[in-house]
């Protein structure tokens, strides 16, 4: 990385330098001089070309869904996935929560309405209103235990949160403990 704003990164690659507009969780993790994955989602219009980035294939799936409202731009979904975290928005479109959308800026009050109204069977249909569910409320403590203690073992959250994730998706339930979802969590990491 060569820069970070507050909108994205910079990075040159093979000389080329280019502008990355990233998702909340990129920006948590980007540190100058430090190597990360990115997965990037390339967006072309009047205007030209412009990249995303996203930590995740869950974030760089769920950009794609928004783009498929009606009046929502790259733009419009990168500033959603910028300012509020993946299971806030998860949450507040399963929901139907549409006054923290609006929150977001370019988000109007008819915008944040049809993001909840349009996308809410499309998220169910991905999986992520399930594991939304999962990590809300009374089980987040038990998440953000385990990722601070996979942070304390030296995982990074980029590397932590996908395997939570996948753990998650594939059980359909929190496990007993947190203890448990470690467990599952470190044998997810040592897979990949």
């Amino acid at each position: 990385m060569s820069r970070i704003e507050n909108e994205g990164i910079g990075i040159e690659v093979g000389g080329i330098g280019f502008f990355l507009m990233c998702s909340k969780s990129v920006s948590n993790e980007a540190v100058l001089e430090r190597t990360i994955k990115v997965l990037t989602c390339l967006q072309i219009n009047d205007s030209g070309p412009s990249l995303f980035g996203f930590m995740e294939e869950n974030e760089r799936l769920l950009f794609q869904l928004l783009l498929k409202v009606r009046g929502v731009g790259a733009k419009v979904a990168i500033a959603i996935m910028r300012t509020l975290e993946f299971n806030e928005i998860i949450n507040s479109i399963t929901s139907g929560n549409s006054s923290l959308l609006c929150q977001v800026p370019g988000v109007g009050k008819k915008t944040a309405e049809r993001l909840c109204f349009e996308l809410k069977q499309n998220i169910e249909k991905t999986g992520f209103g399930v594991i939304s569910d999962m990590v809300a409320t009374d089980s987040g403590e038990q998440v953000q235990f385990v990722y601070q203690a996979l942070e304390s073992l030296g995982f990074t959250r980029g590397e932590a949160r996908p395997a939570v994730l996948r753990v998650l998706a594939r059980l359909g339930e929190l496990p007993g403990s947190p203890e448990d979802l470690l467990r599952e969590a470190l044998s997810e990491l040592r897979r990949n």
